[in-house]
C-alpha cells in the first residue's frame, strides 16, 4: 500500500474516532479492554489504529471534564506512534498522521484552560456587525425571499447553499438595518478577494468561505474584538501561534492579510477533517470546536441546523452560518440585492528584505512612498520600527519602488527596538490598574501582551510594560572621558548583563507552563528561541530561558 493510500486510510480512521460518542473515563477504560480492532495490513496502520482508539477515549474524557484521564489516553496515543530509538525514519503516512494527532491533542487539552486561553474563543460576528440580531419585519423577510427567488445569475457555489428562514432573516438584515456596513465591507472585499481565492485554491478549500472574513471582520485588518481576536480572520493569540502566526510586542501577523489567510485555510481544513461538514466547521470557527463537539455529544446530532435548533449553541453561533450563507448569496450579485458597490482595486505590492531594524519614517518619502502607505501595506507592524529577524524582515512596498526603497534603506540609520520592563502581577490586578501605576495607555499594554484590555490577571502573570524612550536633546559641551575608563565601564556592563539559561523540555511541558515556572511570557520565549508556533516543542528539546531583567 502506498504512503498516500495509507495516509488517506489513517485520516479516515482518525476522523471516525474524533466523532465517536461521549462516555465517562471508567466506561471508556472498559471499552478499551473489550474492543479489539481487526488486524491491520501493516505495522504503520496498527500504530495509527491504536493511536486513534486511545485518542478517541481521551476525547471522550475531555468532553466530560475528566482532563486527568484525558491526558493519560493522549499520552498513550502519542506513545503508540512514537518510533523506537533503533527504528528507521517513520514513513510519510505515519509522520503526517502524527502531526494531525499532536495538533488535535493540543486542541482538546485547550478545553481545560481558562476561557481567555482557549484555542478558539467565541467572538462577536464582525466588530462592525454588532447589530447582527437587529429585528426584521415579516415584510422585509418577504422581500428578501423574493430577491433570492428572482436572482437569475446562475452563480456557481462551492459550499452547500441552503435558503431557509434563518438565512432569509440575515439577508433582510443586511439589506436594511446593516445595509451601509455591508456595502463598506463589500467595497473593501475587492482589495483581498483575489488573494484569498488564490490561497484557498492552493489549499484545496472552497473559495466561497472567504465570506467568513466578511462576517468576522468586514475585511478590516486591524479589527479587534473585546476578547482580543485580531485581523480579518479574527484569530485569538493562541490559535494564531498554533497555525504559525507570530504575535509579539513588535509584530502581530494576525493583521497580515496574506499570512492570516493561509493560517485560516489550514484551520478551516482541520475543522472540516474534524466534522466532515462545512456548516459545522464554520460554527466551530466561531465558537470553538470544543463547544460544537460537546453539543454534538449531548444531542447526538451531526447536522448543523438540528444542533442550532437544540439550543446547545449560543444565539450568535446559530446566526453565524446563516450570515455566511446570506453574504455568499449577496456577494455573487450585489446590485440585485440593493448594493451599488464600487470595489477597491486588488492589493498589489512588491517586497524588500531588511536585515536590520529601521524606522518606517526614515524610509518614507513624500514624493514616492508615504509613512501611511507603508503602514497600510504592513498592518502587522505594531510600531514604526521594523522587527529584527535573523532571516531578514520582508517589508511590503508599493509596486515599482524597489530601487528607490533600497536606496532609502541604505541611507536609513539602524533603529532601536522598543524596550519593556517586566512586572509580575498580584492577585486581583488588571491591565488597567497596572497601566495607571506605570502611566501608560491600557491599549498599549494590551497590545504589548496580546491580551484584551479588560483582562483580570492571575497572580504571577508576567506583564510586559512599554518603556518610554528618553527625549533626545542637544548635549552640552563636556570634557571627553578617558577612553580607557569608558571601555572599562562598558566591559563591566557587559559582564553584569545576565545571560539566558538552558532548559530541557519534559513530557507534558507547554510554553505556557515553562513561562509561568520561570517568570517570563510565551511571547518572550518564542522570540528568544525563534519559535513560530507554540506546538513546536517536544520532550528532550533544549530552549533558552531569558534571565529576569532582560
Amino acid at each position: 500500500m502506498t504512503d498516500r493510500r495509507r495516509l488517506a486510510w489513517a485520516k479516515g480512521c482518525f476522523a471516525m474516532a474524533l466523532l465517536a460518542s461521549a462516555a465517562g473515563c471508567a466506561s471508556a477504560k472498559s471499552q478499551a479492554k473489550s474492543s479489539s480492532p481487526p488486524l491491520p495490513p501493516s505495522p504503520d496502520q496498527a500504530a495509527m489504529t491504536k493511536a486513534s482508539a486511545a485518542f478517541s477515549l481521551g476525547r471522550e474524557a475531555a468532553l466530560n471534564g475528566d482532563f486527568s484521564c484525558a491526558r493519560d489516553y493522549f499520552e498513550q496515543a502519542v506513545e503508540a506512534v512514537r518510533p523506537a530509538r533503533s527504528a528507521e525514519v517513520p514513513s510519510a503516512a505515519l509522520s503526517a498522521f502524527s502531526e494531525d494527532l499532536y495538533e488535535a491533542i493540543l486542541r482538546y487539552e485547550a478545553l481545560a484552560a481558562p476561557p481567555e486561553e482557549s484555542a478558539s474563543t467565541e467572538t462577536p460576528v464582525a466588530p462592525e456587525l454588532s447589530g447582527i440580531e437587529a429585528p426584521v419585519s415579516s415584510e422585509e423577510i418577504s422581500k428578501a425571499k423574493e430577491a433570492v427567488s428572482t436572482d437569475t445569475t446562475d452563480a456557481a457555489y462551492d459550499i452547500p447553499i441552503v435558503v431557509n428562514e434563518a438565512v432569509l432573516r440575515l439577508v433582510a438584515m443586511f439589506q436594511n438595518d446593516l445595509h451601509d456596513i455591508i456595502a463598506r465591507g463589500l467595497s473593501r472585499s475587492g482589495r483581498y478577494t483575489p488573494m484569498i481565492e488564490r490561497i484557498f485554491e492552493e489549499e484545496g478549500i472552497p473559495k466561497d468561505l472567504l465570506q467568513v472574513a466578511m462576517i468576522e471582520s468586514s475585511f478590516l485588518p486591524h479589527a479587534r474584538s473585546p476578547k482580543a481576536a485580531q485581523g480579518i480572520w479574527q484569530f485569538m493569540p493562541k490559535t494564531a501561534r498554533q497555525y504559525g502566526l507570530t504575535c509579539n510586542s513588535s509584530i502581530d501577523e494576525r493583521s497580515d492579510p496574506e499570512k492570516a489567510t493561509r493560517a485560516a485555510a489550514h484551520y478551516l481544513s482541520y475543522l472540516h477533517l474534524l466534522f466532515r461538514d462545512w456548516y459545522l466547521a464554520m460554527a466551530a470557527y466561531n465558537a470553538g470546536e470544543g463547544k460544537v463537539l460537546k453539543g454534538m455529544a449531548r444531542t447526538g446530532f451531526t447536522d448543523f441546523w438540528q444542533l442550532a435548533a437544540s439550543g446547545q449553541l449560543k444565539a450568535q453561533t446559530q446566526s453565524y452560518v446563516p450570515a455566511v450563507l446570506a453574504m455568499t448569496l449577496i456577494s455573487k450579485n450585489p446590485q440585485h440585492y440593493g448594493f451599488d458597490v464600487s470595489f477597491e482595486p486588488p492589493l498589489e505590492y512588491e517586497t524588500i528584505v531588511l536585515d536590520r531594524p529601521v524606522s518606517l519614517r526614515s524610509l518614507a518619502d513624500s514624493e514616492a512612498v508615504t509613512l501611511e502607505t507603508l503602514q497600510d501595506l504592513n498592518p502587522e507592524l505594531r510600531t514604526e520600527i521594523t522587527p529584527r529577524d535573523a532571516a531578514g524582515y520582508i517589508l511590503k512596498i508599493p509596486s515599482g519602488t524597489r530601487e528607490h526603497m533600497a536606496l532609502a534603506y541604505a541611507a536609513a540609520p539602524t533603529a532601536k527596538m522598543p524596550t519593556y520592563r517586566h512586572y509580575t502581577a498580584r492577585s486581583g490586578e488588571t491591565l488597567a490598574s497596572i497601566a495607571r501605576r506605570y502611566h501608560v495607555r491600557v491599549s498599549d499594554l494590551a497590545a504589548a501582551n496580546s491580551m484584551p484590555e479588560k483582562t483580570r490577571l492571575k497572580r504571577g502573570t508576567v506583564v510586559l510594560i512599554p518603556k518610554k524612550e528618553p527625549v533626545l536633546v542637544a548635549a552640552k559641551s563636556t570634557p571627553k572621558k578617558n577612553s580607557a575608563s569608558t571601555k572599562s565601564a562598558d566591559a563591566k556592563k557587559v559582564a553584569a548583563a545576565p545571560s539566558p539559561k538552558s532548559y530541557t523540555v519534559r513530557g507534558g511541558d507547554t510554553l505556557s507552563r515553562i513561562a509561568l515556572k520561570h517568570g517570563t511570557t510565551v511571547a518572550i520565549l518564542m522570540s528568544t528561541n525563534s519559535l513560530d508556533s507554540a506546538a513546536q516543542i517536544r520532550p528532550g528539546d533544549t530552549i533558552k530561558i531569558p534571565a529576569k531583567g532582560n
